[in-house]
């Protein structure tokens, strides 16, 4: 809208995702990210939380270095950055840039990435360039704690396919309701509905 908007997010709630990053991605006192997100965006707690419940290494890359793609993917391989949580529109950026085929990123083992729509045709080169990575789609509304869901890829996507929003984080549920607000099983698969989060 063009409006900032200011959201109040529970303390238990910060930590409740803290401790879930840290546990389903395995991060450890020898995880290195490397920052995209600006500390006024929410996908930023995603950074520093983690970082700081696990004694990782956080490196924070200057906003206007961004407009660069070979300066940053240089600094991840120079920086060994194993996990980055980035925005779709930066990866589609890099991916456009072509500038994935002159960095290896031989460290990046985690590829993280929420916040907007990531076309899947954007996501299979980066997958082809880093086979051996982890990639996840996290989704939710900054009111509920940054992410509620997430979708680990385990099998290939088409280039037109849409790719899921997985399943609900630790102490989260994910629930569909009608336009009457009846409850929409896991059953009635290609039932319409909206998404409510508790």
């Amino acid at each position: 809208t063009g409006i900032p908007k200011g959201v109040s997010i529970a303390h238990k709630s910060v930590i409740d995702y803290t401790f879930w990053v840290c546990e389903t991605f395995d991060f450890d006192e020898n995880e290195i990210l490397a920052n995209q997100a600006p500390f006024y965006f929410d996908a930023s707690v995603s950074d520093i939380y983690p970082n700081v419940a696990c004694g990782a290494t956080l490196h924070i890359i200057p906003n206007h270095i961004f407009a660069f793609p070979a300066k940053v993917l240089q600094c991840l391989e120079q920086e060994k950055v194993s996990t980055i949580f980035w925005v779709p529109s930066v990866l589609i950026y890099f991916a456009n840039e072509k500038g994935l085929k002159k960095y290896s990123l031989n460290f990046l083992k985690k590829v993280l990435y929420g916040g907007e729509y990531f076309p899947a045709k954007f996501l299979n080169i980066w997958i082809r360039h880093l086979p051996n990575t982890l990639f996840a789609n996290l989704y939710g509304p900054t009111e509920a704690a940054v992410y509620s869901s997430y979708f680990i890829f385990n099998r290939p996507f088409k280039d037109d396919e849409l790719l899921p929003i997985g399943k609900a984080c630790k102490n989260t549920e994910l629930l569909v309701f009608d336009e009457n607000m009846n409850y929409i099983s896991t059953k009635e698969i290609g039932k319409k509905g909206e998404l409510y989060i508790r």
